[in-house]
């Protein structure tokens, strides 16, 4: 009883072999496919040489004629769970002009229909690749379908492939139908005024139905923070008319959040935030957050009113108050104001505006000051991302504050400040990157002295000079007290290389001066560090030298954590 089990053994053994595929005379995606062809089997078919061969042979030609080659020569060999194939592709098949018509003939076509019809993506003389084929008749007809043609489909779709000949032409006519236009829309689930919803629409009734006007419509809601879920329904009815549906989810008008971090320049900070978003049916939002860290602590009070649109310009009244104490200054700032925000999603923004402050500093042993000003006040930043064919991407920003100080209740003082700089993430490929960054600043008046502390300069620090302590770069006074300076440059160069998807190594030159006087010395320093990607921020941690100055010989850390809890 024996025996037959061995022979059973013998016989079951080389199905359950891995098969070894041998393809040689294509490359890349054709050898890819054929052997993807091959591999189907779990053991080498089964039949006398010929049979085998004949399969072998047919899979190979469903492997390459969606490349576009049908007469190819094929020799096939197999042995002891290996198939071996060489393969000649033969000449391909080329496309002959494409006959591609939308009915009616007189149709006015949308510009992206249009230029699909005039240029498909197979011109006469490539080689015929069936994927493109099908993905440009699907193309087409999204592309109308998403410019309103709700009924649009194909009337006629062939494709003769004449082999002898290795010529290929494409016959297709669609039916276009009627482009429906919007007769209605509602939006439902919300308790926005009427015209602060006018505002978000990107289509309004009468227009002719956009697939990618719709979307926008749906994008924009979400983006004003108001809800947690949209859903966009479309309905129809005869002849062309568009019904579009919009149902909303609200947020909880109250949304709380805390936060904890680190940074060397301002130790361990917590936050506490509230927002209470749709105040009243106009969109009215408030802000607030409680800040504390090892070197001061900050309140601050945000009012926003869409002005008119919630997305892109609102009026905002602030309000704070800060506290701020290092080791020979300290200074408590009490501010309102009112401005005007703008917003563009070319990634730019800017607000103009006017705040009233009230601050009390002393530095050193000095006196305790205190002064009240109005402040009228400019600022502008953009962002760009600049994505190259390699999927590399530089990141570039730039920003400019500019305001004008004067005292309402002391002795005249009058100040102009102006500060701006720029800084660019340059991936070189996907392994190193460039990072740099500049900071100019400069403070107009006749009296420096007589200008608050909190609008002076100072650097040194996580932000500015890595190798010295937060904002101790500034010049002195007689005591050899920190007093701040008129004028600030800062400059950085950070070379950065990737070790693992979320981990970089770093190293870095930093040089800067917050200064009185032109001649004062640039404080420079460099160092190396890591930065650990995060989905809520970077860590970062550098270790840092001063190259210039008095304290060249002194190392020193500096840690950056931002968290959401």
């Amino acid at each position: 009883m024996w025996l037959p089990a061995v022979l059973l053994g013998v016989i079951w053994l080389p199905a359950q072999a891995q098969l070894n595929i041998e393809v040689n005379g294509v490359d890349g995606e054709l050898k890819t496919n054929v052997r993807l062809h091959l591999s189907r089997w779990d053991s080498l078919p089964r039949g006398d040489d010929d049979q085998i061969r004949r399969q072998i042979q047919n899979r190979v030609r469903k492997a390459l004629q969606p490349f576009g080659y049908y007469q190819p020569e094929i020799d096939a060999r197999w042995q002891e769970g290996t198939i071996q194939v060489d393969i000649g592709k033969g000449p391909p098949i080329r496309w002959q002009p494409a006959r591609v018509d939308i009915q009616p003939a007189q149709l006015d076509l949308p510009q992206a229909a249009a230029e699909l019809v005039n240029k498909p993506p197979f011109q006469p003389g490539d080689i015929l690749r069936h994927q493109i084929y099908e993905d440009y008749k699907k193309r087409l007809l999204l592309t109308m379908r998403q410019a309103g043609f709700l009924d649009a489909n194909w009337q006629t779709s062939r494709l003769h492939i004449d082999v002898e000949a290795g010529t290929a032409q494409a016959r297709l006519v669609m039916s276009a139908g009627e482009r429906y236009r919007i007769h209605k829309i509602r939006i439902v689930g919300t308790d926005l005024a009427e015209d602060t919803i006018q505002t978000l629409l990107t289509i309004n009734e009468g227009d002719w139905y956009s697939t990618n006007a719709v979307g926008k419509l749906y994008e924009n809601l979400l983006s004003t923070g108001y809800y947690a879920n949209a859903s966009v329904d479309l309905n129809t009815e005869p002849p062309n008319r568009a019904i579009v549906t919009v149902s909303l989810t609200e947020k909880a008008k109250d949304q709380f959040t805390t936060g904890i971090g680190y940074g060397t320049d301002t130790g361990a900070r917590a936050k506490l935030g509230w927002t209470r978003s749709r105040v009243n049916d106009r969109g009215d939002d408030i802000y607030s957050n409680i800040q504390v860290s090892q070197i001061g602590q900050e309140v601050t009070f945000q009012y926003h009113i869409p002005w008119p649109h919630p997305l892109k310009r609102y009026l905002s009244w602030d309000t704070g108050w800060k506290h701020e104490e290092t080791t020979d200054r300290e200074s408590t700032l009490l501010s309102t104001g009112l401005s005007l925000k703008r917003i563009e999603q070319q990634h730019w923004q800017y607000s103009v505006g006017v705040n009233l402050e009230h601050e009390n500093y002393q530095q050193g042993d000095n006196p305790d000051e205190t002064i009240t000003y109005a402040l009228p006040n400019f600022h502008y930043i953009r962002r760009q991302l600049f994505t190259r064919p390699d999927a590399t991407e530089s990141t570039l920003k730039y920003w400019f504050d500019t305001s004008l100080g004067f005292s309402l209740l002391e002795d005249h003082t009058l100040f102009w400040s102006v500060l701006g700089g720029a800084s660019l993430v340059h991936e070189l490929n996907h392994t190193h990157s460039l990072a740099t960054r500049v900071e100019l600043g400069a403070i107009m008046t006749g009296d420096f002295y007589a200008v608050p502390l909190s609008k002076r300069f100072y650097v040194g620090g996580d932000q500015t000079v890595r190798g010295f302590r937060y904002n101790t770069l500034a010049p002195e006074d007689e005591d050899g007290e920190l007093v701040g300076g008129q004028f600030m440059n800062v400059f950085s160069l950070e070379y950065r290389y990737r070790l693992t998807e979320n981990w970089q190594a770093a190293t870095f030159v930093d040089t800067g001066r917050s200064y009185i006087s032109s001649h004062a010395p640039f404080h420079s320093g460099a160092g190396i560090g890591v930065r650990w990607m995060l989905p809520v921020g970077t860590f970062s941690f550098d270790i840092a030298k001063p190259i210039t100055g008095e304290d060249d010989s002194s190392i020193r850390f500096h840690l950056y954590l931002g968290m959401v809890l």
